[in-house]
């Protein structure tokens, strides 16, 4: 018992307590060892340890450092850290553990031979990415800064915008090695305490050796695996604020350059913040994006329902130049696939090269290769203009998470129309409305306020609602037993 013991805590040797600690971090290059000599009653041997580039050494020669060098008397490491340091973050420790994770996050270390605790001090010092606006939740108008990879100061910017002291945040370490900081955030007397409860719990029991993606988060709030998201993903401190007033949660991850939301629901990712910031498309605005989540999953099975099955569909003057008459080389499901391909290899290419080459490789991808394609009769003029509107319908609603969903649900309901018609696309949409209600977010109904309807609630659902009205009505979510 003894021995684990001094394997897990400081001993009262200095020299034991460095050899341990260069075993621990491998004899790393950047762990930093001042030693010096302070003068109590006798001369006592100290060293300062520090791993050098994630540590301010200014901060440590003069708050640290120098403070020690003019100690005359030590009573105790507790009445050192009183009268003698000076800086603001500064704890006794014992446990290796403890030291390890602190020299990881940019602390220093004092240890002075003959006590068996030494000092833990903030002296951190890394680099920062500056405030931007956010890249993929852009607004027209209305706050320009979005989160970046700090969360310091991405819950500054936070409590910048709300300032109130209802805001309340919780930091939890999650990972065995990392030890990444996780913050959960939520406004005091407007929260709904039983998802709080159950998103602390969650993110509690995650067991992972390390947290370097936001994604372990998400899985661990969503539960079990779904089609449709359930944990909304928000590059912008403004909507984080509105959320947390309306009753929820929010979760940041240092490192990650966003955050994330519950209880989500489907209705979520058709709000979008430029509305509440402008007068005009309040009621148009949110009726384009259903439209546009309509015609991202239904396009293209709605397309070759009427190509196999419904030609009446079309007036009777198109209908030889359209279908009958059509000379293209595939079948028609294989020229969905082949320009579906053509406009997926489009994002993955203007994502892996250069900003600068972007526009070229679009005019050789959109222009070239799809016009060449129609002129050797490989696909039909219609099937290049039906998948170009469907893909730019996905990207209309890709805010917050729900394109993946977009990208599978096209599909299923792409083979639905081709092998069954009309009768398989309804069938399908029933399926699918009767699976995204038994979903849950927390336990909050996936559909809310439509199933359950709740007509209360619905003042901000299929358009954008009084601002006044809004702002001053709280917010509340039913909740499914489990």
């Amino acid at each position: 018992m003894n021995h684990i013991e001094q394997q897990s805590t400081l001993s009262v040797s200095l020299n034991k307590n460095l050899n341990r600690l260069k075993e621990q971090l491998h004899i790393s290059t950047d762990l930093k060892i001042r030693l010096l000599t302070i003068y109590d009653d006798i001369e006592r041997d100290a060293a300062i340890i520090y791993i050098d580039g994630i540590t301010n050494t200014q901060n440590i020669q003069e708050n640290i450092l120098s403070p020690l060098l003019q100690i005359h008397k030590i009573e105790s490491i507790e009445t050192l850290i009183c009268r003698n340091l000076s800086i603001i973050d500064v704890s006794s420790v014992t446990s290796f553990d403890e030291i390890l994770t602190g020299l990881s996050k940019g602390k220093t270390l004092v240890l002075i031979d003959g006590f068996k605790e030494g000092i833990l001090a903030d002296s951190s010092d890394w680099q920062k990415k500056s405030v931007t606006e956010p890249d993929t939740q852009r607004a027209i108008k209305g706050p320009l800064i979005g989160f970046n990879e700090d969360l310091k100061v991405n819950i500054n910017m936070i409590r910048n915008m709300s300032q109130t002291h209802k805001l309340s945040v919780e930091n939890i370490q999650v990972g065995k090695e990392t030890k990444t900081d996780v913050a959960i955030l939520y406004m005091e007397g407007y929260v709904d305490e039983k998802v709080l409860e159950e998103a602390r719990q969650k993110i509690k029991e995650i067991d992972v050796t390390y947290l370097m993606e936001s994604r372990v988060i998400e899985d661990a709030l969503e539960g079990k695996k779904t089609l449709f998201p359930l944990a909304f993903t928000c590059e912008r401190p403004s909507v984080v604020v509105s959320a947390l007033f309306e009753g929820r949660v929010a979760i940041i991850i240092n490192g990650t350059p966003y955050s994330i939301i519950v209880p989500t629901l489907f209705l979520h990712y058709f709000q979008q913040p430029d509305e509440y910031y402008t007068k005009s498309g309040r009621y148009a605005n949110r009726l384009v994006r259903f439209l546009s989540w309509f015609l991202s999953i239904m396009l293209l099975g709605l397309y070759v329902t009427m190509v196999r099955f419904h030609h009446n569909w079309v007036p009777h003057q198109f209908v030889d130049s359209f279908f009958k008459k059509s000379d293209t080389v595939f079948p028609i499901l294989v020229e969905i696939f082949f320009v579906a391909l053509l406009f997926q290899l489009l994002v993955e290419a203007s994502l892996r090269i250069p900003k600068s080459t972007v526009i070229i490789v679009s005019l050789i991808g959109a222009i070239v290769v799809g016009q060449t394609a129609v002129t050797a009769k490989l696909i039909h003029p219609i099937t290049l203009i039906i998948v170009g509107v469907n893909f730019l319908a996905s990207i209309a609603i890709a805010a917050g998470g729900l394109y993946g969903t977009a990208m599978t649900t096209r599909t299923v309901f792409l083979f639905l129309g081709y092998f069954f018609g009309l009768t398989g696309l309804i069938v399908g949409t029933v399926i699918m409305i009767v699976y995204m209600a038994s979903l849950k977010s927390l336990g909050v109904p996936y559909l809310a306020p439509f199933i359950p309807f709740r007509p209360k609630e619905m003042k901000d659902a299929l358009f954008r609602g009084d601002l006044k009205k809004l702002i001053n009505s709280k917010h509340t979510y039913p909740h499914k037993n489990k």
